[in-house]
């Protein structure tokens, strides 16, 4: 298990146990997940770096430092969407006064369910067409991979 799976590990552990009880193999999950984030922060990092024009006049030092402030950047990004999340007893929807209370009790639906397909206690093929698109719905792309909820593993599964 790479540092990104044992961070989620013990993140989980504290703030989502109910969720590791849940998981039939915590290890191969939490294995899986950091080899999943150690890649996605790869593709962010090196799509970060080919977008970022090359500086006139910058210095190794410079140049270094700017490269690992993008890396940084991908990093925290990835570990906010697949890593760190939100405890089991977060309050934070609830206390958003911009979600109406349909919208909600839509993000508690969405958030479950995103779970479950995460720790393997339900797959796409059980939910309707609808489930699914309310499930995709704002979902980031890396995150409806690893549900199975993506364009192509759908598209294979005949679901899409």
């Amino acid at each position: 298990m790479n540092q990104y799976g044992r961070r989620a590990q013990r993140h989980w552990q504290e703030f989502r146990p109910g969720r590791i009880a849940e998981i039939d193999d915590p290890k191969a999950f939490f294995t899986e997940l950091g080899s999943d984030v150690q890649d996605e922060v790869r593709v962010r990092w090196t799509a970060a770096r080919l977008a970022a024009p090359a500086v006139a006049g910058e210095s190794y030092l410079e140049r270094a430092g700017r490269l690992q402030q993008l890396r940084h950047e991908a990093e925290s990004e990835v570990l906010r969407e697949l890593v760190l999340l939100p405890a089991e007893d977060d309050v934070d929807l609830a206390d958003d006064p911009h979600l109406s209370d349909s919208e909600f009790t839509e993000e508690q639906w969405r958030e479950q369910h995103l779970h479950d397909l995460l720790a393997g206690h339900s797959r796409p093929a059980e939910f309707t067409a609808a489930e699914r698109e309310r499930l995709r719905a704002g979902a980031p792309a890396r995150l409806l991979e690893l549900t199975g909820l993506s364009d192509d593993l759908l598209g294979r599964q005949g679901l899409l």
